[in-house]
């Protein structure tokens, strides 16, 4: 009597599909997977936060957590480079087991341990020799940088960043020999007194600042030229300068210093500075066109 034993069992077969399966998916459509998922997770309450605060009797957006526009701007320049992968097959193997892992650790709610999803996806693919992966190394290392690392670096660096910055705004004050300077308080001879503290930092706009140039560098698929390089400075400084005469004036009384740190000021500057920043790059960045006989 013979006995016919099925040399695969279904368990083997199950998973044998499975990656037959996942074989024909094209690396555009898992990398899709991948970022939207990215997106939905450190993003989508972000957004809805900010709707319904926008809406509310009593809006709360100063101290509500909003999804700035630099970051959405990052996601359409991650958008544009998925759209030049095509058909075309760049990732390896053990990469679908880092993005399957990636994408997990971006599901658990830890600002920490998303932040370490979106970096390790950005070390897996910046130094690859395919530009359009780099890109999205980049884009992910910047994407980190503003939401997370950002703040770690400046609680590092403030203590010496901050007296620079309150010396800066004290500068033009001093002019008027009615303000002075101790460290980070700036004081005035009317009893009031401004102390320069890590959210009156220039810091954060300026990595909001790079990573807007990063993104129209890889929106309008431009190769990194010096040219480019000095047009970011030209950025950063328009950026520190606002920051300054901001701080500048909030130092004069009381009411200037609710009107600029809370008030319809706050958003007067955010709009100028971004306006600013997005002119300075949009006619710096802005590919020659080429003169036709």
């Amino acid at each position: 009597m013979t006995i016919d034993v099925s040399p695969t069992k279904p368990s083997v077969r199950a998973v044998t599909l499975l990656y037959d399966a996942i074989k024909q998916l094209t690396d555009r459509v898992v990398l899709t997977a991948v970022f939207v998922t990215l997106f939905f997770f450190n993003y989508a309450t972000n957004l809805l936060d900010a709707f319904a605060n926008i809406f509310a009797v009593e809006n709360d957006l100063i101290h509500s957590r909003t999804a700035s526009g630099a970051e959405l701007l990052g996601f359409v320049a991650i958008a544009v480079i998925l759209k030049d992968l095509n058909s075309d097959r760049v990732l390896r193997r053990w990469d679908f087991l880092a993005l399957v892992g990636i994408a997990m650790a971006s599901i658990y709610p830890s600002p920490l341990c998303r932040a370490m999803a979106m970096a390790c996806l950005g070390l897996l693919f910046i130094a690859r020799s395919d530009k359009r992966l780099a890109s999205l190394g980049q884009l992910c290392i910047g994407l980190a940088w503003i939401n997370f690392w950002g703040a770690i670096v400046l609680s590092l660096i403030a203590h010496w960043l901050l007296p620079i910055e309150a010396a800066l705004a004290y500068l033009p004050l001093s002019l008027s020999g009615s303000f002075s300077l101790d460290g980070l308080i700036i004081s005035n001879d009317s009893g009031f007194a401004l102390m320069v503290a890590e959210p009156c930092s220039a810091f954060h706009n300026t990595i909001t600042a790079t990573f807007i140039w990063l993104s129209l560098i890889k929106i309008q698929r431009l190769d990194f030229q010096l040219k480019h390089f000095v047009i970011l400075a030209i950025g950063v400084a328009a950026v520190v300068l606002l920051n300054t005469v901001r701080i500048g004036i909030m130092a004069v009384s009381e009411s200037q210093y609710f009107f600029w740190h809370m008030g319809p000021g706050l958003w007067i500057v955010k709009i100028v500075m971004l306006s600013t920043v997005l002119s300075v790059f949009y006619f710096g960045l802005r590919p020659a066109q080429q003169r036709t006989a």
